[in-house]
């Protein structure tokens, strides 16, 4: 008996010809419940690979996966042509599901039952869930929902009637964030001296020394011991890989001063100057939300209210005699450019402090469930 002739030809390398379970490009559909007593949440397959596992299952239309809802607000004359554009209003998101209890095989009454209760204990008028879309070309999506109304269904007879252990649910689930979400994307920078400007030269204890003097009444060496004279700085490489454009968050090291790039190209935004005990500061550069939070917001000292009634110290010192207020009290500036969509952004960033550091925390946000 003859043996047979290897190959001599390239191995079968086709992506099409794996196995279906290799090749993952069923869309997947889960919803991920709000937290229980314990602080778990549960976690639904309804559609794709392992759909009804857990005893749900989506209907095959599903409305709302993908465009962001939105009206445009118009103006019109009586002796105008058309109209004029005023401006484009994004609306909350309302995705409407049909979902089937009761799949699977073979199906009793008490898994039925047990099944219903689960699924309505993991739905909230008050806390969000989260709903997730995987494709094998764009990943896996997320979005924050609640429920936004009351189910219209009626029974016909029991779900459970004639051993039927069934039924079908008409939802609705409302996200009042339109926009789907991957992780963060972060990226840190520390002032070590390695790039542009190198360590400062005023270090926060020589600063302490000049509070120091102030409280003795002693003002020599006052211009030598300024903060800010020597700075360190550096850029923070991160990618956007969103469909939007993003205001991103920064995380700064106390004690120093940090300047932040507003946007591609931008000026610098000086923040407050910080001190020891406002810990780690948090910098949100979107315009609707507070610029400023810290970690641990400092008390307002008696010595510091004294100082900021003298004229010639709130002169020479504005940004000591305020390290008692809060963080937020004490910026007046603002940022006002975001940075853009589908790129890899270098954001050029300072810091006063020998191993003052600054985090940047991008969130990647998308339109559409996938595309």
């Amino acid at each position: 008996m003859a043996l047979p002739t290897p190959s001599t030809g390239p191995p079968d390398i086709s992506f099409f010809r794996l196995d279906p379970r290799l090749q993952g490009l069923e869309t997947h559909i889960v919803y991920v419940g709000i937290p229980d007593k314990d602080g778990n949440r549960s976690w639904w397959n309804l559609w794709g690979p392992n759909s009804g596992i857990q005893g749900c299952q989506l209907a095959p239309k599903v409305a709302g996966l993908m465009h962001v809802p939105f009206d445009q607000l118009v103006s019109e004359g009586a002796y105008q042509i058309g109209a004029t554009h005023e401006r484009t209003i994004w609306k909350k998101r309302e995705i409407g599901i049909k979902v089937m209890i009761g799949v699977g095989d073979p199906d009793t009454i008490f898994r039925y039952r047990m099944v219903e209760q689960r699924w309505w204990a993991s739905w909230s008028a008050t806390e969000d869930g989260y709903i997730g879309v995987y494709t094998r070309t764009h990943g896996w999506r997320f979005i924050r929902v609640r429920l936004g109304a009351t189910p219209p269904n009626m029974f016909d007879l029991d779900p459970a009637a004639m051993d039927n252990n069934y039924m079908e649910w008409d939802m609705t689930a409302v996200a009042v964030d339109p926009y789907w979400r991957k992780r963060i994307e972060h990226a840190t920078w520390i002032n070590d001296g390695d790039e542009d400007g190198g360590i400062p030269s005023t270090p926060w204890d020589q600063l302490e020394e000049l509070i120091e003097d102030i409280l003795e009444g002693l003002f020599p060496g006052i211009s030598n011991l300024l903060p800010g004279v020597h700075i360190g700085e550096g850029n923070l490489v991160i990618p956007n890989r969103g469909t939007e454009p993003i205001w991103p968050k920064f995380l700064v090291s106390s004690p120093g001063r940090t300047w932040i790039q507003d946007g591609p190209g931008g000026r610098m935004v000086e923040l407050p100057l910080l001190h020891p005990g406002d810990g780690v500061v948090l910098v949100d550069t979107d315009p609707q939300a507070r610029t400023l939070t810290a970690s641990s917001d400092p008390v307002d000292p008696l010595f510091y209210r004294i100082a900021r009634n003298s004229q010639l110290l709130d002169f020479i010192l504005h940004d000591i005699t305020n390290a008692g207020l809060p963080v937020w009290r004490r910026f007046e500036d603002r940022f006002s450019v975001p940075w853009p969509a589908k790129t890899v952004n270098r954001i050029k960033v300072q810091h006063s402090q020998g191993g003052g550091s600054v985090t940047a925390l991008m969130p990647q946000k998308y339109s559409m469930a996938f595309s």
